[in-house]
């Protein structure tokens, strides 16, 4: 009776190993399959937190609009996937033994259907319902929306997800961890706070040197080189019509308190068409340079500096070495009268 008793235990060992191995199955292992219209046959990127502690960045081949993705890890991680041009197409929630399927469009990121996990399907339905706010070019209505949700629903890893990914306020990071520290810490995994640390701030940085730029000079209306490089420190400030003219004014005037003779102060518009940025400009009252980027987060000069908020004032020395990049202009000229 023993030796029958451990045969039958050995034979369903055997039969559930052999499954696993035709299933793929892993206790870390996850694998996402996206088929996107419009994502054709390029090269992506894919940057996401893996079992052994590092950071996976590697770049896989979509053929056809379809993209596979295998990979594993240990705990939640965040995973993002960016097309040859560097542009976020896809960011998404992984653990091990996942298997995500994602459909939809690549021009409509906000509008997909994701299955396979719980977590990452509601993450999703809160990105899907809320698609308009998404899109707006002031991220206002969307951060209500997201109190919203984690006041509701503090004990959700979305919760945590919402406020780390898609959460934009305007300042330097005082509600971020405002709304961290209401979530409960059991939906707050070490993994994925690692991986949001690893992962969504590797992308983020940008290029720290920033030494010239192609724009449209307002006064010539004409293209030319604007030079960060030389004698003095350079003040950038990037805006759109998503500010206030409240808030635009503020950060002007802030800026004019600086001596333009010593300090090289330029203003950049990022909207996407020039039709309101003359008087825009001309309400404020400055002197200094003002230009204009066509393509507006699209353009690859600004994809490269990843500026995807307003404002966004960068401060370089005169090697064009950045010092200080945010939204508060006083910490800006502070910075700059620093050097």
């Amino acid at each position: 009776m023993l030796s029958r008793s451990i045969s039958k235990k050995c034979l369903a060992t055997v039969v559930l190993m052999v499954l696993c191995l035709l299933q793929g199955c892993s206790s870390t292992s996850f694998k996402v399959i996206a088929e996107l219209k419009g994502l054709g046959n390029q090269n992506v990127r894919v940057v996401y937190h893996n079992a052994q502690g590092g950071i996976t960045d590697m770049w896989l081949m979509a053929q056809s609009d379809k993209l596979e993705i295998a990979g594993d890890c240990t705990s939640p991680s965040l995973l993002m996937v960016y097309n040859s041009m560097h542009v976020a197409i896809m960011r998404l929630v992984v653990n091990g033994g996942d298997r995500l399927e994602v459909k939809g469009q690549i021009a409509d990121q906000y509008g997909l259907t994701v299955k396979g996990s719980q977590v990452m399907e509601q993450w999703n339905d809160f990105v899907v319902k809320h698609k308009s706010e998404y899109n707006m070019p002031s991220a206002v209505k969307l951060n209500a929306a997201i109190e919203a949700f984690v006041k509701d629903n503090p004990k959700s890893m979305v919760s945590t997800l919402l406020t780390l990914v898609d959460y934009a306020p305007d300042d330097e990071g005082a509600k971020v961890a405002a709304l961290l520290k209401s979530i409960d810490e059991s939906a707050k995994p070490q993994g994925l706070m690692d991986s949001y640390n690893q992962v969504a701030m590797l992308v983020k940085r940008g290029e720290t040197t920033i030494t010239s730029l192609n724009l449209l000079e307002m006064k010539s209306d004409d293209f030319e080189v604007a030079r960060f490089t030389g004698s003095k420190p350079s003040v950038l400030c990037f805006w759109d019509k998503s500010m206030t003219p409240e808030k635009r004014l503020a950060a002007m005037e802030e800026l004019k308190m600086l001596d333009s003779t010593s300090v090289n102060i330029v203003d950049i518009n990022i909207d996407a068409d020039s039709a309101q940025w003359r008087s825009a400009v001309a309400a404020t009252g400055s002197h200094w340079k003002h230009y204009w980027v066509p393509g507006s987060m699209m353009n690859s000069q600004l994809m490269r500096l990843h500026i995807s908020t307003t404002p966004t004032i960068i401060v370089a020395d005169s090697l064009g070495r950045q010092q200080y990049r945010g939204s508060d202009p006083v910490k800006a000229r502070q910075t700059v009268e620093s050097l």
